[in-house]
């Protein structure tokens, strides 16, 4: 097992960056007198030991020429290492949601013909947008109504049985990360995923009951779920990066590889159901789900290994995420804005889950009553079209306006594409909808990069695992609560449950303008330190 590695992206730095040591133009003295000797570099003071592995010297001066193309030739190289790893850890977390996102389209739209066919065996329902039934006094209305009732009854019952457990688990194994190392922790929620979907296959083909579904559920939150993975991800991107606009910037497009998996997800899974069945888009899903667990093999572990006299308890570890937050005087001055950042990241997670859960129904239902094929297209639309604006524009958005900003532009985004599709009653309007949702996908990297950024590098995991939790309780609490409105609102106006998450949306815009005031504050502070 190979422990952890420091690397450099200098080349994506732009604030906070060291000099490098081959600049004819730079020079470096050592202040002696304590042993932490501090260097300085053009009139800069830095202390010996924040950047411990950077290649220092106290003879920088009286270097050979050699020596210093071959540490330059080194750093290249390490640099290419680092962006090979995260390429990898990329690929391996499009594979997993690409099956997460696969399993969940294929298992609502089987619900729906599931308690279709068993409620209402002899009668059809359209799935061509000129032939919907939009009379809402029909009997074949109120139907396909009752349907989406109890589809959205049984997305609760699931995501109240993968969320509670995954929330208890999140607790212990996101600080376990720090104890055992990012690697093995991964492990646990690529094998809970693939167990879910493998069981999710045989239960389709074998035409079980949908209920026992919810058990394959279970499974995978017992194994803490995607989000599980995706913190630990971030706490091998923190371990080696260093804080500032590099570790925003690495964070927004491992970011990517979420889209990447839903666009891909949601694109294939209409077309593999119309050609195939749900059998066999089922077991695609089982065969991605394989791909993590493979791969894993060639990702190395970044966390040192920890001395036997600094080893703790499972209990402690879980316990050190409670007190990071609320007791630690690591966040001493910081508090306020990590709250801040904890209900902006509460808010549009909780939209974004809520979502996810009910616009499959939402366009199945009248007056669109779309096929599978055209509900995966504008899934695929919905998510993929805001994460490639996302990628094309946060680099140079990040340049001239305060990642604050950025974060209050997402949000308003998001709220103006929600609103809209509250009172869509035709296609154009409904593809509208990721137009004015462009920005959507840059709020999270930057409520993410600002937290990591103001935490010490030995609770990296303790932070993004207190994330892990936030995300997890909205998966759970997020969806059920959208599925409960829409199912309570859908007969009545069904585009109330999106009006409540614009709602969401408008008080994340409201305190992304809050933390600006506190980021400014506190830089302000530290300035005149």
């Amino acid at each position: 097992m190979a422990w952890r590695q420091s690397y450099s992206l200098q080349a994506l730095e732009s604030e906070d960056t060291l000099p490098t040591v081959t600049s004819n133009k730079t020079t470096y003295s050592a202040e002696t007198g304590s042993p932490g000797s501090r260097y300085v570099a053009n009139g800069t003071t830095v202390p010996e030991t924040q950047y411990p592995n950077t290649a220092f010297s106290k003879d920088v001066d009286n270097r050979s020429p050699d020596n210093t193309q071959d540490e330059t030739v080194a750093e290249v190289k390490s640099s290419k290492h680092l962006v090979m790893r995260f390429l990898l850890l990329g690929f391996i977390m499009m594979s997993l949601i690409y099956s997460f996102t696969l399993a969940q389209l294929v298992t609502v739209q089987y619900m729906y013909a599931y308690i279709r066919k068993s409620l209402f065996p002899n009668v059809s329902f359209s799935t061509n947008e000129s032939e919907c039934q939009i009379n809402t006094t029909s009997q074949l209305y109120r139907d396909q109504q009752t349907v989406q009732k109890l589809v959205a009854q049984l997305n609760i019952y699931g995501e109240l049985a993968k969320g509670i457990p995954a929330i208890c688990c999140i607790f212990f194994y996101g600080s376990l990360s720090d104890k055992y190392g990012r690697k093995t922790i991964i492990l646990i929620p690529f094998i809970g995923n693939m167990i879910k979907c493998i069981l999710t296959t045989i239960g389709t083909y074998l035409n079980w009951n949908i209920y026992i579904f919810i058990v394959f559920s279970f499974i995978d939150g017992c194994g803490g779920g995607w989000v599980l993975a995706m913190s630990i991800v971030m706490s091998i991107v923190a371990d080696v990066t260093k804080p500032g606009k590099t570790r925003t910037f690495v964070i927004a497009m491992t970011e990517l590889s979420l889209g990447f998996g839903l666009i891909i997800g949601g694109f294939t899974s209409g077309f593999i159901i119309k050609a195939e069945g749900f059998t066999i888009a089922m077991v695609v899903s089982a065969c991605c789900s394989l791909l993590p667990v493979i791969l894993l093999i060639f990702v190395q572990e970044t966390l040192h290994k920890p001395k036997e006299k600094e080893r703790k308890s499972v209990a402690q570890l879980a316990v050190d995420i409670y007190v990071f937050y609320f007791r630690d005087s690591a966040l001493y001055g910081k508090r306020k804005v990590f709250v801040v950042c904890i209900l902006i990241y509460f808010f549009i997670i909780q939209s974004a889950f809520g979502a996810n859960g009910i616009e499959p129904l939402y366009v199945l239902n009248s007056p669109f009553c779309w096929s599978s094929v055209r509900v995966g297209i504008y899934i695929t639309v919905r998510t993929g079209l805001p994460f490639v604006t996302g990628m094309l524009f946060f680099g140079p958005l990040q340049r001239c306006l305060d990642e604050c900003v950025i974060a209050a532009i997402a949000t308003l985004s998001n709220l103006a594409g929600f609103a809209l599709e509250a009172f869509s009653y035709n296609t154009v309007m409904l593809f509208i909808v990721p137009v004015l949702s462009f920005a959507r996908t840059m709020a999270v990297p930057v409520v993410r990069g600002v937290m990591s950024r103001l935490t010490p590098p030995g609770k990296q995991g303790c932070m993004f695992a207190g994330i892990a939790i936030v995300e997890t309780f909205c998966s759970l609490f997020g969806s059920v609560a959208a599925n409960a409105i829409y199912g309570r609102t859908v007969e009545v106006f069904r585009g109330a449950a999106f009006l409540v998450l614009s709602g969401y949306l408008f008080v994340a815009f409201i305190l992304s303008l809050v933390l600006y005031k506190l980021t400014r504050r506190l830089k302000a502070d530290r300035q005149a330190k």
